[in-house]
């Protein structure tokens, strides 16, 4: 497996969910964008001496990064069973995705001393079919060079 097609698929998965949070979170007027959000648990933090400002690009590197870990977690999924990268089960795969990503942010909020505002219920919702948009993103990429999963 070439790390480059996980990087790729990590990329426009992510590039794709985050695309869909703040399109939702225009459309209901809220403040669902995932890199914002991180970026305010950051700078709201007591553990770091740090000031991040909500368009800081700490945010969107950790949000990058659990997306290419979300999809080297795919790609592992299809090395190790006889599975292929169907539709089908990127949306599968997405919910799963999805529910990972809803037990991360429900302990961030849970632990963090003074979490940022969320309309939570929306969030969460959101949450997971941007997982699934993820899925299908990564997905695409995977399909896109079949041969990409065997050795």
């Amino acid at each position: 497996m070439e790390l480059s097609k996980i990087l790729l698929a990590g990329l426009v998965g992510t590039t794709l969910m985050t695309a869909f949070s703040y399109l939702v979170g225009q459309l209901c007027d809220a403040e669902l964008g995932e890199p914002k959000l991180l970026n305010k648990f950051l700078d709201r933090s007591k553990r770091l001496d740090i000031q991040v400002a909500e368009d800081s690009i700490w945010g969107w590197i950790f949000h990058y990064l659990t997306g290419f870990l979300f999809a080297g977690a795919m790609a592992a999924y299809f090395c190790s069973t006889e599975n292929h990268p169907t539709w089908w089960l990127a949306i599968v795969l997405g919910c799963i995705l999805g529910l990972f990503g809803v037990l991360g942010w429900l302990t961030m909020i849970r632990f963090h001393s003074a979490p940022p505002k969320i309309e939570l219920q929306l969030f969460l919702i959101q949450l997971v079919g941007a997982h699934i948009i993820f899925g299908l993103g990564a997905t695409f990429v995977f399909r896109l060079w079949a041969t990409w999963y065997t050795l």
